[in-house]
């Protein structure tokens, strides 16, 4: 075997287990009495919802879903207990991704907490496909209600029925929906005694806001974010090198960028050893969507690659600083004396503050803020002529 292999196995191997003890750290510091609720979960769920908080929350970011959903899932789908059961369809109740054949059997008994991130995300991923209209933002309870519906009963019975009638989604959520019926293919028709999802997602949204929105975070939710990207960091010095192609973007062939008036004309003269010449992605990079966020002056395209942690580098030549803009946007930013790039939502930094060369690794790519899913929304500013350009008159 090769040495980076093994070296690469040791260091997830590591990173796995110090996983687990982050997750025994969440719960020793979420010893914050949870007042009594209209909605009662039993002190074991109590429990597991504080030690996976955070966990949920990461995961909850990048598939852009209320970070309450992939624990309300784990609920109503195997009662939060860490065994797989009998069924195949794991403690997700994936029935439908089993019997297609999307998703192998999951083998029935106890699985670890690594296994149960794992299946967390594979739910949320599910969860935003079947209702994409949702954000990690979303707070209105007819379109989480009906979301729930979605995962539950699949689209098609979402757009037809009413999710308040759905017992999966409103049991016990108030005396006109207490005890309801539910039909199911395995279970036929049973009485729900339960807390339906929508219940039981206001009673962990109040545990979760205790837990993670408190002034001081939980000395979990850091050790995770400094793991991981200690982790990226050494992946990525372990590793040959970066693959620094500089693939071209398959832009769209009639483009329109009247809708982004923020957009100016970029100057043509100066120093061209400082303009931003690479693609920021190095890896196999992809156009997912073209120019936009003039509404929120971050005009730019949003690019991914298939490699959901591919590694970023510096466009150009300048002075980098990273921080984490007012929308929880993690940002690296690159600035010269005629340019300024921003790179969002990288998951790790690679570098520190300071001078940077084109073509240097800077982070990896990640979903951290307000983003749907791995990429990096690149911004370019033209500092001579005062204004936002557009980023594909810049790319190979």
């Amino acid at each position: 075997m090769h040495p980076y292999q093994i070296a690469l196995g040791t260091l997830r191997g590591m990173f796995d287990t110090l996983l687990l003890m982050i997750l025994g750290l969440g719960l020793l510091t979420s010893s914050q009495n949870y007042m009594a609720q209209q909605y009662t979960l039993p002190t074991t769920v109590q429990a597991t919802v504080l030690k996976w908080a955070a966990v949920a929350d990461h995961i909850a970011r990048q598939a852009d879903i209320p970070r309450e959903v992939p624990l309300v899932l784990w609920f109503k789908e195997n009662s939060m207990q860490a065994v797989n059961p009998d069924l195949c369809t794991g403690i997700i109740g994936a029935y439908d991704l089993v019997r297609s054949g999307d998703l192998p059997c999951f083998t029935p008994g106890p699985i670890t907490d690594i296994e149960v991130s794992s299946q967390l995300a594979l739910a949320a991923v599910e969860f935003k496909k079947r209702c994409p209209e949702i954000t990690y933002l979303t707070q209105d309870p007819a379109t989480i209600q009906k979301c729930y519906f979605a995962y539950n009963a699949g689209m098609g019975a979402a757009a037809r029925l009413d999710p308040d009638q759905s017992a999966y989604v409103m049991n016990n959520y108030d005396e006109a929906h207490t005890n309801m019926l539910y039909s199911d293919i395995e279970l036929g028709t049973v009485r729900v005694t339960q807390l339906g999802a929508w219940p039981t997602h206001l009673a962990m949204q109040s545990m979760i806001i205790a837990q993670l929105d408190d002034p001081d975070k939980p000395l979990s939710l850091t050790i995770l974010d400094t793991m991981t990207r200690a982790y990226d960091w050494l992946n990525y010095y372990l590793s040959t090198s970066a693959n620094a192609s500089n693939s071209t973007l398959n832009f769209p062939a009639n483009r329109s960028l009247t809708a982004e008036g923020c957009l100016g004309v970029p100057h043509s003269t100066g120093n061209t050893a400082l303009r931003p010449t690479l693609n920021p992605v190095t890896e196999f990079p992809i156009l997912t969507q073209d120019v936009h966020g003039c509404n929120y002056a971050l005009p730019g395209v949003d690019i991914s690659s298939d490699n959901r942690a591919a590694v970023l580098q510096a466009p150009l030549p300048g002075e980098i600083t990273t921080y984490t803009d007012q929308w929880y946007n993690s940002t690296i930013r690159i600035e010269n004396d005629e340019w300024v790039v921003l790179l969002l939502h990288p998951r790790s930094y690679l570098i520190r503050e300071g001078i940077v060369k084109r073509g240097e690794a800077v982070g990896i790519m990640g979903a951290v803020g307000n983003a749907t899913g791995p990429h990096v929304h690149y911004t370019i500013y033209d500092k001579r002529n005062e204004t936002f350009v557009d980023p594909a008159l810049f790319l190979p």
